[in-house]
């Protein structure tokens, strides 16, 4: 989906067995990125970029702006990444920041929901959202389904929204959705039953008797 360049930090001459980079958690990478390894920022470029890119396009419902979120997300990676510690859990880190950036550009724009583009510039069917391919009945279920989704989760409120979206999209635990968004846990556990409340009676009201999380 993109494309980046990411500059070494400073050079590592040392030496020794080290397992493959597809094989190193997040917080390895990154910290083999501080010692000049760039494969290692492209293995987590590669990771990631496509669930950053759908957390956003989910949030602000344009496929143009949602490139922007996640090209300057991994940006800001590369600038701040000598202040990294692996203490801090890289999906988190990486997700605040996406969070951050769209909360910015939400509130720089007209509060007027929008249904995502969720097919412009896409790179996949988003995760998390019912796509069936046994046959063409099946394909047409599951395709009214995702867009009865997609409208529902455009007229949720902002803090709704991304707790669904972390919590039962991106399968985040609460207390992770509570590191990411700033808020304390039962603030989340009351956003999200929000949340599955009005989508569960968005789907109802469109006919569509779909159960939505727990």
């Amino acid at each position: 989906m993109m494309t980046m360049d990411a500059p070494a930090l400073h050079h590592d001459s040392s030496s020794g067995w080290r397992p493959a980079l597809a094989e190193r958690s997040d917080e390895q990478l990154m910290l083999a990125y501080q010692q000049g390894d760039t494969r290692a920022f492209e293995t987590l470029l590669t990771r990631h970029e496509k669930g950053v890119y759908g957390f956003a396009l989910r949030m602000l419902g344009d496929s143009m702006l949602a490139e922007e979120v996640a090209q300057e997300s991994f940006l800001r990676v590369i600038q701040s990444a000598s202040r990294y510690r692996a203490k801090t859990s890289f999906r988190h880190y990486l997700y605040r920041i996406a969070r951050n950036l769209c909360i910015d550009l939400l509130r720089k724009r007209p509060r007027e929901p929008r249904t995502p583009d969720l097919d412009a510039g896409s790179p996949g069917t988003p995760e998390g959202i019912p796509n069936g391919n046994p046959g063409p009945e099946s394909n047409l279920a599951a395709a009214q389904l995702r867009s009865a989704i997609h409208r529902a989760l455009a007229t949720l409120p902002e803090d709704q929204r991304e707790a669904f979206l972390l919590k039962e999209v991106k399968g985040m635990k609460l207390q992770d959705v509570a590191a990411i968004t700033g808020a304390n846990l039962n603030t989340v556990k009351s956003r999200l039953r929000y949340a599955l409340t009005r989508l569960r009676e968005h789907l109802v009201d469109q006919g569509i008797g779909k159960e939505m999380g727990s």
